[in-house]
Formats: structure tokens, C-alpha cells, sequence
């Protein structure tokens, strides 16, 4: 995942002209745009996910999706964490379509509530750690937190769903799938 986030920055940046910061006018038709969503846009929920405003946003998500990310492969299978990546992430752009408005949050854009997603699963309900991270983490988020709730809340509710299903289906206590 990664290395696509990454690769989706390059491209946009050789798009734009610029590899620090993001030519929104490039990337416009794949930004979250919650007034364009509600018009039809609804790939914009999807899409988002991929793209980062500047070095600085894509490599703070690079860094958690590596640290959290890593720990949640080493219990799920790649298809359950591939899964969560993008649920998390959906559920999260779909809170902020929802919610944002409200509280003046038109445009969203970054991995944030995918990767809060990842740190969810990987510690799930008792991950007490996952709490303090978030309410940290969102001192500095810059108007992500709806995503980066609503993404942890759906990585916490999807580990528990995950591990109950397993031990129902191969009679264990396994996570893999």
C-alpha cells in the first residue's frame, strides 16, 4: 500500500509540476468534495483515499501505515487487511460526507481514517493505546478528524467482528482467514 500511495503522489506531482505540494486543479475530479459526492460524485469517496495535499501529509500517513499497518499484517491475512484498509477508509470519507458540512468541512483527501482503520484492528477494543494515539494524533490531523474517528471505530469493529467469525467458522481462536 504503500508503495501505491506513493506511486499516486509521483504521478500527481509530475502532473502538477510540483512534488512537494498537490495541484488540486489536477487532481480536482478525485478530491473528496462533499457537495460534488452528493451530485453523483460518489468515486470521490473512494478516490481520496489515495491522494495527499503535500510531502509532509503523505509522509506522516507512510509512517503510520508502516508502523500500524506491519502489525496488523503479522495477524490477519492480506486480503482481511487489504479489506479493512479500504472499509476503514470508506467509512470514515462517508462520516465526513455526512458530518463534515456541519462543522464548515467541505474537502477531504489522505489515507488518515484508512490507516486509523489499520491501528483499530491491530489493537482492537483493547486497544487503549489506539485512544491515546488518536486523541495525540489529532491535535496536529488538520481536519481530519471525522475520517480518523469514524476509521478507527470501523478497524476496532471489524477486528472483533473478524476474530468472533474465525473462531465461529474453524472452531478456534485463530485471526487468519
Amino acid at each position: 500500500m504503500a508503495a501505491v500511495l506513493t506511486s499516486v503522489y509521483v504521478l500527481f506531482g509530475w502532473l502538477g509540476g510540483d512534488f512537494v505540494t498537490l495541484n488540486i486543479f489536477v487532481a480536482l475530479p478525485l478530491v473528496q468534495i462533499n457537495s460534488a459526492v452528493r451530485q453523483g460524485s460518489v468515486w470521490m469517496l473512494f478516490t481520496s483515499m489515495f491522494l495527499h495535499a503535500n510531502l509532509l501529509h503523505l509522509g506522516g500517513n507512510l509512517l503510520f501505515l508502516l508502523i500500524f499497518g506491519t502489525v496488523l499484517e503479522e495477524q490477519v491475512s492480506r486480503e482481511r487487511w487489504l479489506a479493512t484498509f479500504l472499509a476503514s477508509g470508506l467509512t470514515g470519507n462517508i462520516a465526513f460526507l455526512l458530518i463534515g458540512p456541519l462543522l464548515g468541512q467541505e474537502v477531504g483527501l489522505g489515507a488518515s481514517g484508512a490507516i486509523y482503520g489499520l491501528l483499530g484492528a491491530a489493537g482492537g477494543a483493547k486497544g487503549a493505546i489506539a485512544m491515546i494515539f488518536l486523541l495525540g494524533l489529532n491535535l496536529f490531523a488538520g481536519g481530519g478528524e471525522l475520517a480518523h474517528t469514524f476509521g478507527l471505530v470501523t478497524g476496532i469493529l471489524l477486528h472483533e467482528w473478524g476474530d468472533r467469525a474465525a473462531r465461529f467458522l474453524h472452531g478456534q481462536a485463530s485471526t487468519k482467514f
